[in-house]
């Protein structure tokens, strides 16, 4: 059985609408779509003492991301049937800096807590 799959290197996008916000070390972030399953990739780089260059790659499934307000009208959010474009699309448009720190590790630590804060005290989602 054959594996298809689309994929889209949006780094440059996220580094235009959170230039702030997003991990130093990201050299990439892209979107991986089967005809059953939307992953996100980053790839982070170090690098080391002696001038070698590691690059540690991180992919999880976006399955558990659903766009509902109970569970029995959940739908997915990143819907493998939609197209790819879509999904990458809806990653950078609707999903909230308040989303993206609980369900990605994209951006740094101060980053999050200050979206958790303007969240948490003020209700802003951006």
């Amino acid at each position: 059985m054959d594996l298809i799959y689309s994929t889209i290197n949006f780094y440059d996008k996220l580094v235009r609408r959170y230039r702030e916000y997003l991990k130093p070390d990201i050299i990439s972030v892209v979107m991986i779509q089967s005809k059953d399953q939307v992953y996100l990739e980053t790839t982070e780089i170090e690098i080391l003492e002696d001038g070698l260059e590691k690059q540690t790659t991180k992919r999880i499934d976006l399955g558990f991301i659903t766009d509902g307000e109970d569970f029995e009208s959940e739908e997915l959010f990143f819907n493998p049937k939609d197209p790819i474009e879509k999904n990458v699309r809806k990653f950078i448009n609707e999903l909230s800096p308040y989303s993206i720190i609980n369900t990605t590790d994209l951006f740094h630590e101060e980053a999050c807590g200050k979206i958790n804060r303007k969240y948490n005290t003020f209700g802003v989602n951006m």
